[in-house]
């Protein structure tokens, strides 16, 4: 009995940790100093990663590249900020004024195949580049 208790037990905890494996914290990126623009590339996942940037109040921030397909940003306090007063942006869209200073989590979302038609990966390498004034 105790050893089919403890064979559940395990097994829960294997599920837990693959379930939250793909829930990995934003990459952090910064900008070399003097610099107002910085570039990440790398193999994303089921079509998104998160970024986070510590920006000032007033910035703009565009976002883009050839494989971003929307982005959106979360400030610090929850708030949901997007291009054009919408909930998110389009390649090269841009937020012409951050209300805040602090950190901001950028997610970005990707096609995951070339065309309607074509078949997906759940893997894919990609380059991003963000851009603050």
């Amino acid at each position: 009995m105790k050893t089919l208790a403890l064979t559940f037990s395990l097994l829960s905890c294997l599920f837990l940790v693959s379930f939250n494996a793909d829930a990995s914290p934003p990459t952090r990126i910064q900008f070399a100093r003097g610099a107002s623009g910085a570039t990440w590339s790398g193999v994303i996942k089921d079509g998104n990663k998160k970024f986070k940037l510590n920006l000032a109040r007033g910035q703009s921030l565009k976002v883009g590249g050839g494989d971003i397909y929307t982005w959106s940003v979360v400030a610090q306090n929850g708030d949901a900020l997007g291009c054009d007063g919408g909930d998110y942006c389009v390649p090269d869209g841009e937020i012409p004024s951050l209300p805040y200073s602090g950190d901001y989590v950028i997610s970005t979302d990707y096609r995951m195949s070339g065309c309607a038609t074509c078949p997906s990966s759940r893997t894919r390498h990609v380059t991003v580049f963000f851009e603050a004034r």
